[in-house]
């Protein structure tokens, strides 16, 4: 019964995740439009090469001019058509069928009819090319060759149709066009499982990195230094006014609560995000005995977003480590948050002042840096998001800028209500 169940549960999620071992279409760059042209220039001269040797009456002979345009023609275009729709959704339809059946044994039934009815109308309409072709051709084209005689006399005894009634037929028709499908069928079947295996590896390291990166910022989160530094001020203020205290432990509370229960996903609303930033900052005023030179601001609609999760806590607690913390009395930190509903873009804007007795932040060679484009490269594109880092007159500045999901309202509930907690 429970086998049943999950089988159910997987089939499910197979069509509500638009057939999920799909891979996603590659982008169109000038390197990709000049492989193809590259490739059709090869297979336009093997088939000049081809045809103007069969279509020759006698060897010595050039082939009919017109009738070499005809035939080089429809062959060329044929396998155009043919070759981009066998590639692109005739052999990835098959494969992805072959291996979600092979990983969870369900059938993937719209894949398999397409497939099934697809090559089937192909291999009638084969039939039909050719007969109808190859009737002009001998025809209208005299005399005609030896090549175009003997496929035209096979043809006529059975008519357009006739690989329904005779079996002979079939193996002619087969034999005859295995080229046009065979090509794409090698060179996709190849292309796939290159990329599935690409796939996998890149998601293997991905998993392991991410983890791995989690695990790091959970430590931080929860580093032994900067829990002693709270409760130190816990207890600082505690002795002046417990509302202060109180309210230090809710926002303590919450960002622990935040990084033990919230963060286990790639993705986590964005409005529960902003408020875990919130109160490190807040916590961080508390520490200083010049609050007003931390400056925090955010704009735009936060709900109906997700983001990775302590993905900004790096560079905001760089700024401190570095700016505060290890600088003169007139040390200064400014944090930005724009949200850009509309382009689906969260831009942060993270300043600090820096003092020549400061150790240095993440330089652009830097290991930190590193690890942070290493994980933004993994959750993005590397043409999807931005990352500059400068420093100049005694300033400070990472700008990023990364892409937000946009997602339905009812999944946020629980951000809501812990941002107006």
């Amino acid at each position: 019964m429970s086998g049943t169940t999950t089988k159910q549960g997987n089939a499910q999620n197979w069509f509500s995740d638009q057939w999920l071992v799909d891979l996603p279409p590659r982008p169109i760059t000038n390197v990709r439009i000049l492989e193809h042209l590259l490739f059709w220039l090869w297979n336009g001269y093997s088939a000049y090469t081809a045809l103007d040797r069969v279509l020759r009456v006698e060897p010595s002979l050039p082939p009919d001019p017109d009738l070499f345009t005809v035939m080089f023609t429809t062959h060329v275009g044929t396998t155009i058509v043919l070759f981009y729709l066998y590639g692109y959704l005739v052999v990835p339809s098959l494969l992805s069928s072959l291996v979600y059946y092979r990983a969870t044994r369900i059938l993937i039934w719209p894949k398999i009819i397409f497939v099934v009815i697809t090559s089937a109308s192909i291999f009638l309409l084969f039939n039909v090319y050719d007969f109808y072709l190859f009737s002009y051709a001998a025809e209208h084209y005299k005399p005609v060759p030896a090549y175009i005689k003997r496929y035209y006399d096979l043809l006529q005894q059975t008519g357009p149709l006739g690989i329904v009634a005779n079996y002979s037929l079939v193996t002619f028709v087969w034999a005859y066009n295995l080229s046009y499908v065979l090509l794409p069928i090698l060179i996709r079947t190849i292309r796939e499982a290159i990329s599935w295996g690409v796939e996998s590896v890149v998601q293997r390291e991905q998993n392991r990195i991410l983890m791995q990166d989690q695990l790091q910022l959970l430590k931080f989160q929860i580093n032994p230094h900067f829990l002693f530094n709270v409760f130190n001020n816990i207890l600082a203020l505690i002795q002046r006014t417990n509302r202060e205290a109180a309210e230090l432990l809710r926002r303590l509370s919450n960002m622990m609560h935040y990084t033990l229960y919230d963060t286990d996903k790639n993705f986590v609303p964005l409005a529960g995000e902003l408020k875990f930033l919130e109160n490190y900052i807040e916590i961080e005023r508390s520490r200083h005995f010049n609050p007003e030179k931390i400056i925090f601001t955010k704009s735009g609609e936060s709900a109906n977003f997700s983001t990775p999760p302590l993905l900004l806590i790096t560079f905001i607690e760089n700024a401190f480590k570095h700016g505060l913390n290890s600088s003169s009395d007139d040390a200064w930190v400014t944090i930005d948050l724009q949200i850009d509903s509309v382009k689906g873009l969260l831009l942060a804007t993270i300043r600090n002042s820096v003092s020549n007795l400061t150790t240095p932040q993440l330089k652009p060679g830097g290991v930190g840096l590193a690890n942070a484009r290493q994980r933004l490269n993994l959750l993005f594109t590397p043409n999807k998001y931005s990352l500059t880092v400068t420093e100049e007159a005694g300033v400070y500045e990472v700008f990023l800028r990364i892409p937000l999901n946009r997602v339905e309202s009812n999944e946020f509930d629980h951000a809501y209500q812990l941002s107006h907690h």
